[in-house]
């Protein structure tokens, strides 16, 4: 690699950015590549030259922002790592407000790719303007969020990538490239979520609207009465604008059932998991703030950005999470994307997660049969091991939009199909016993159902993941590559990894193009 360095500097000249070789470990600490190449450009001709140099020795490149993603969507070994974090624009503010117009009769902003959401939501909020969804932290970049499709938990809203109406990308050649939703239609569908595919981002407009109230309220409810109850789970989630459901095992116990488990790691049979509790949170819109009642800033756990945090270990873990979770007020009033975010979440972090998608159907069965499923497999380890095989288990809603690879995705339909989507995040240690084998066997009881995996989440632990992506996608998988190709934006490939060429396969006609 060092003679390699040295051919990049060369290529990329005394102008810079500066080029080093170094280790990379992402946020929870499972993915640990030890030599790449990393670059920080500060601007767009600083990335121009990198791709360049990287084009001319056949060296790959990906664009990175606050490294949270579990999946193997990072450079491979030896590629370059691109940090957008350092971009500035250079013919504007990194955040740039558009109002309304002929074209667009609704406000826009433009973002550089690196700005986190925290600072994003500032600006929104100072500017009188809301998101109708975004992710429970606020610790990410515009960038990435776009690239995966980062969701939230809004019922009648889709993920991030639904709002962006316009993004300029450096090409496989050096070139910028701006792109429409006005004249762009067909390719904005495969820009929108590209999986970092595309080049790398420059800046994104996104449509926003105005000022929001919302009023946000926590509750705790026996886990029968939802996850048993179709009809039940069915209302709760569709009345509300938002809806985050959160499941820490075994947080029921009492005072004699603790006992008894740590003093010989008995799980006693009057436990059972319906008694459990489970904390749900939901947003609706409001007019105004009621007497009593101010405008709140957001509202974080204070558990160091965990969602299943505290200091316990084991499955007792669950009842002093749930304790933490109770410490938040039962209702507050914040303007809307501040009361989105719960996790300020620290540089790494000890829980992984997986998480994977299903399609809703109006009935709500395949949620109802997706929780039992989840609720008997925990239940059952618990009881005969004193174990649990995740800390958390979090189903989030979303509307689907008309994107090729997102995965709340209009073009992967189920009987009664309501167009929305329900993503379920399991939580837990990289070690956890149970955690990959509960996953796969989720995995596989839904595969006739078209599941898959949210692309940020950990899931290629799952045997035969690559072939139910393929089978679940379908032919969105050829129509991103070949707009990929005519666009011109990389038709070498230069953009992907290992991981995404076994997905995607080599580029058409590679021989004669590269």
């Amino acid at each position: 690699m060092r003679s390699q360095l040295s051919l990049l500097e060369y290529l990329i000249g005394q102008r810079g950015p500066r080029i080093h070789i170094r280790q990379f470990i992402n946020w929870d600490k499972t993915i640990v590549i030890d030599n790449l190449f990393y670059v920080k450009p500060a601007t767009i001709w600083e990335v121009a030259r990198v791709i360049k140099a990287a084009s001319m020795t056949g060296i790959h490149v990906r664009a990175t922002g606050a490294g949270h993603t579990r999946s193997p969507l990072y450079p491979d070994e030896g590629h370059i790592m691109m940090d957008v974090r350092a971009l500035k624009r250079h013919d504007g503010p990194d955040m740039e407000l558009h109002r309304p117009n002929q074209v667009r009769p609704y406000y826009t902003v433009t973002a550089i790719t690196g700005v986190y959401e925290y600072d994003l939501n500032d600006f929104l909020v100072k500017n009188g303007l809301s998101m109708l969804s975004q992710p429970l932290n606020v610790n990410e970049t515009v960038g990435g969020m776009l690239a995966l499709s980062t969701h939230g938990s809004t019922w009648n809203a889709p993920t991030w990538s639904g709002y962006v109406v316009e993004m300029r990308l450096m090409d496989a050649r050096g070139r910028l490239r701006r792109f429409t939703i006005e004249s762009h239609t067909e390719l904005m569908k495969a820009l929108m979520c590209n999986l970092g595919m595309m080049g790398i981002m420059y800046d994104i407009t996104i449509q926003v609207n105005g000022t929001l109230i919302a009023k946000v309220q926590n509750q705790f409810i026996p886990l029968e009465d939802l996850f048993y109850n179709q009809t039940n789970l069915r209302e709760t989630v569709t009345s509300h604008f938002l809806t985050e459901i959160s499941w820490y095992p075994f947080n029921s116990v009492t005072p004699e059932e603790e006992e008894v488990f740590l003093h010989n790691n008995t799980v006693l049979d009057s436990w059972r998991v319906g008694r459990d509790l489970v904390w749900l949170r939901t947003i609706v819109l409001a007019d105004s703030v009621p007497d009593g009642y101010t405008i709140k800033g957001p509202g974080f756990l204070p558990t160091g950005g965990s969602l299943s945090g505290g200091n316990i270990t084991g499955i007792l873990r669950g009842k002093a999470t749930l304790a933490i979770a109770k410490e938040l007020p039962s209702v507050s009033y914040h303007y809307l994307v501040d009361a989105f975010p719960t996790l300020n979440i620290p540089i790494h972090g000890s829980e992984t997660s997986a998480a994977f998608v299903l399609n809703i159907d109006n009935q709500f069965s395949r949620p109802f049969r997706a929780f039992q499923f989840m609720t008997e497999k925990v239940e059952r380890q618990i009881k005969t091991m004193g174990s649990s095989p995740l800390n958390a288990f979090l189903p989030r809603f979303l509307q689907n939009m008309d994107c090729l690879l997102c995965f709340g995705n209009n073009g992967i339909q189920q009987d009664d199909d309501s167009g929305r989507s329900m993503v379920i995040d399991f939580l837990a240690p990289p070690t956890q016993f149970g955690f990959y084998d509960t996953a796969a066997d989720f995995v596989h009881k839904f595969r006739q159902e078209k599941i898959r995996p949210h692309w940020a989440k950990r899931h290629t632990d799952i045997p035969g993941i690559v072939d139910i992506i393929k089978e679940t996608y379908g032919d969105n998988i050829n129509k991103f590559t070949k707009l990929k190709f005519d666009s011109g934006i990389d038709r070498c490939g230069i953009f992907m990894n290992k991981y995404l060429m076994e997905i995607f396969g080599r580029p058409q006609n590679y021989f004669k193009w590269c």
